[in-house]
């Protein structure tokens, strides 16, 4: 291990001096960028081979230079929204530099009021607070913990236990390695994941040998086991310490050896662990494990402060948040808190009067604790006064957060529901400012806005009108790029529909509303004993009834709104059925017409048949066998019975090619289809650029401005590209407009792009047909289609509202370098980069 730390460090002064070669990233991008630009006014002033090649030279230099700085933009920045959408541009230089002075602190407010502004003071006040806090003298008190063994409900074995301590193999160490995140920030050594995964061929066996060693020895060097404490905000306006969270950056080579050991843990905790925890992977300590002993002993400490670091001392208590291993320590712990609740009961302890079935004392999620009792007021005073007197805590009242959430007895309003709507909001008001192209706010919505509300979503059936008030931001921050912003050019409602049907696949909120909450209640009928909340379901709810016969008036409001959308689930599942034995005869909804006792409510008594029987009551030798009747119902429901699988168990599976649930596949039977439209095709490919893809999608729409639309105001009908002499339609602008023909023209002299002269509609479906398909020419035509319609589109603007001008040769110029840079940036044959 002492080896492999010396040759790493060895590699530092190597990779200075490679920062120092290449130089300035973004400086070495212009510069190629003026290269190019000579060499492709040389090409055009002389048309010589020779300076042919100097442009595809110049080309693949920019284009070297490009990627260099956008794979070094992306790893400080973070903004993966950014990774597909318009790379390099002003909005994403913006962000970073908002972020860096986001990020300094200047100032810092000690506790007893003093303001700090010198930055070795504001230096050391974060250091001796987190030394306090991290570093602090560890409390000895020895606990004998040899009481609750005859508490406890499960043990490992023998060979369970061994597991945890077995050698590491290579790929083992390797599925580690590969397994952390390479964009995660670096420890204080500054190796990144992605480091190791590009070196593994030559640094591999070393790896496998230091983490060997350690798994040998139990001994771990000081340089692998320290940590660089990365303070992140708590609030919008921090004063003092307190009002940063550290989170803690490790180093590579220790989170590799932290992920060997949770991934062993995770396959005994489930096996020892009460059902009331639900955090990370359940399950309890076991104080015997050296390697977790060693975690929790050796660590050290920097501070990382305005891109400094700082300080540096042993840890002495408390976990890093942001270790692999953290959340697994915490859970252990926890379950020992858990336990001792549990043996310390008083005699005469009575349960909440539904909790008393499944046992249910508490609940915990990570450090958030609720305990259940019967409401019996003298004593919960008593103990609520305890609380507040030793630890305390702050007295609150419903409704309160619980995980994020609000915790309310009634209905769940809009008002409650305002934190949802500010968050949305505080990401509207960082971006209102921005110059963002329409697919670049396209992104935006796509990767944050539509994900901000789908932890509530999982929770509950959220508010229409709270859903209603999200995507009308949605939606006028997409056309405006403002929240208060109106004129939406195409409806909500199409541009939720899949890309196939013509939309943009921004999904509805209210479908994925819809399609998290089938989840639970397709968890309620798999019911494989895993949850203690379908448990409780069970036992308090459904009871001797199933969740197709349940009352769907009795209840909280969230469960009875969940039961709402029984029919959307009955249409997704499908009852296999074997002996018939785990399913209900009149209850379960295993025929076409769903459950029977609801569509044949005589049924029970006609046939002489339980509401209790089970299906296998009506099934002998592997055949169906109906008591005989001449009821319609009767004869109704034989003559439509499912086949049976005698080989097989009752199971239930979801319509899917898998038979497995899946939020896709949920989402896929909740959303209304429409028919595929033929000119989607035209908007997919390697070489697709997003601002170029999204002017196509409305110019095939006809929902660009033209003259004619009317809300344009009509100050002039002519098209401002050939003079006026014709009314300015999408056909006219694509592509019957003497302008726009010139740049056809040219473009079929120099790659061969044909385009039939038709009305721009017919013109779509011949296009469709004739570049269908991943052939690569065909991406390339599709790209340059997108291409020449969005910068024909910005010249028309730039004619008409800035009063400037540029020749056909010119636009056709800007659509070539565009595919040219998107086909260089995709690794292409040379072959087409020509």
């Amino acid at each position: 291990m002492y080896e492999t730390v010396c040759k790493l460090k060895l590699l530092k002064p190597v990779f200075r001096q490679q920062k120092r070669l290449k130089g300035n990233l973004t400086d070495n991008v212009r510069q190629a960028k003026t290269f190019l630009d000579k060499a492709q006014a040389l090409f055009t002033t002389y048309k010589e081979d020779i300076f042919l090649d100097l442009v595809k030279s110049c080309r693949r230099v920019y284009s070297v230079a490009v990627k260099l700085e956008i794979s070094m933009l992306q790893q400080r920045a973070k903004l993966r929204w950014l990774k597909h959408g318009d790379q390099s541009s002003k909005i994403f230089f913006r962000k970073i530099n908002t972020t860096r002075v986001k990020q300094r602190i200047f100032q810092i407010t000690k506790v007893d009021g003093e303001l700090l502004t010198a930055q070795h003071d504001v230096n050391q006040e974060f250091i001796s607070y987190f030394q306090n806090l991290l570093g602090g003298p560890r409390l000895h008190r020895r606990i004998d913990l040899e009481f609750l063994r005859h508490e406890l409900k499960h043990t490992i074995t023998t060979a369970e236990a061994s597991l945890l301590v077995t050698p590491v193999t290579l790929s083992e160490v390797k599925e580690a390695f590969f397994a952390i995140d390479v964009e995660s920030a670096p420890g204080p050594d500054g190796y990144t994941s992605a480091f190791f995964r590009n070196a593994w061929p030559v640094i591999g066996q070393a790896m496998f040998q230091a983490i060997g060693e350690f798994f040998r020895t139990g001994k771990m060097l000081k340089q692998i086991n320290t940590t660089l404490i990365s303070l992140i905000p708590k609030v919008s306006l921090p004063r003092y310490v307190s009002d940063y969270r550290p989170i803690a950056c490790c180093n590579v080579l220790y989170k590799s050896i932290t992920k060997i050991i949770v991934k062993r843990l995770q396959q005994v905790l489930p096996l020892m662990i009460d059902y009331s925890q639900n955090a990370f992977v359940p399950g309890r300590s076991i104080t015997d494990n050296i390697l977790l002993a060693q975690e929790l002993m050796a660590a050290s400490f920097s501070v990382s402060l305005n891109g400094s670091i700082h300080g540096f001392f042993k840890g002495g208590r408390g976990l890093r948040q942001g270790d692999p291993m953290s959340p697994y320590l915490f859970v252990l712990v926890m379950e020992i808190w858990n336990l001792l609740l549990r043996i310390n009961e008083a005699a005469d302890f009575q349960y909440h009067w539904k909790c008393k079935d499944i046992g249910l004392i508490n609940l915990c999620f990570a450090d958030d604790v609720l305990l259940f009792c019967k409401a019996h007021l003298p004593s919960i005073m008593q103990e609520r006064q305890q609380i507040l007197d030793y630890l305390g805590f702050q007295e609150g009242s419903l409704p309160v957060k619980y995980l994020g959430i609000p915790l309310t007895s009634s209905r769940l309003t809009i008002a409650d529901c305002r934190p949802l709507i500010d968050k949305v909001d505080a990401r509207l008001a960082g971006w209102n400012n921005q110059i963002l192209s329409y697919a670049g706010r396209l992104q935006l919505i796509k990767s944050v806005l539509t994900t901000l509300h789908t932890y509530w979503a999982s929770a509950f059936i959220l508010p229409k009108g709270v859903l209603k008030t999200l995507e009308k931001k949605m939606r006028q921050f997409l056309w405006q790029g403002s929240a208060g912003s109106r004129n939406a050019k195409v409806a909500w409602a199409w541009i939720t529909k899949p890309k196939e049907e013509g939309g943009l696949g921004i999904r509805s909120l209210t479908t994925t509303n819809q399609a998290l909450m089938l989840k639970q209640l397709w968890r309620i009928l798999q019911n494989d004993g895993t949850s203690i909340w379908v448990d409780w379901i069970q036992r308090y709810r459904l009871r001797h009834s199933t969740i197709w016969t349940f009352n769907g008036a009795l209840g909280s409001w969230g469960w009875k709104k969940m039961l709402k959308l029984r029919p959307l689930l009955q249409r997704g599942v499908i009852y296999k059925i074997g002996d018939g034995s785990s399913f209900s005869l009149w209850q379960d909804a295993w025929h076409e017409r769903g459950p029977l006792c609801l569509t044949f409510p005589q049924g029970p008594e006609v046939t002489g048949l339980p509401l209790s029987s089970s299906l296998s009551s009506v099934i002998q030798s592997n055949q169906w066998c109906w008591p005989a009747s001449t009821d319609a119902d009767i004869i109704g429901i034989t003559s439509q019975l499912p086949p049976l699988h005698p080989s097989a168990a009752d199971c239930i599976s979801w319509r899917s090619s898998s038979g497995k649930f899946t939020f896709l596949a949920a989402v896929s039977l909740i959303q209304p289809t429409t028919p595929r439209v033929s000119w989607y095709v035209l908007l997919q490919g390697n070489f697709k650029i997003p601002r170029h893809g999204f002017i196509l999608w409305m110019a095939i729409l006809e929902k660009l401005s033209t003259m004619d639309k009317p809300w344009v105001p009509r100050t002039e009908n002519g098209c401002v590209l050939c003079g006026g002499l014709f009314d300015e339609t999408h056909d006219h602008l694509f592509f019957k407009c003497s302008y726009s023909k010139r740049c056809l023209s040219i473009l079929r002299r120099k790659i061969r792009f044909q385009w039939p002269f038709l009305e721009w509609q017919t013109g779509l479906i011949w296009a469709s047909k004739r570049w269908r398909g991943p052939h690569l020419i065909n991406a390339a035509f599709r790209a340059t289609l997108a291409a020449l319609v969005y910068h024909l589109w910005a010249e028309r603007n730039n004619r008409k509202f800035s009063a400037t001008s540029a020749s056909a040769e010119y636009i056709t110029s800007r659509v070539l370098d565009d595919i040219r840079m998107r086909i260089l940036a995709a690794e292409c044959p040379p072959s087409l980069q020509s």
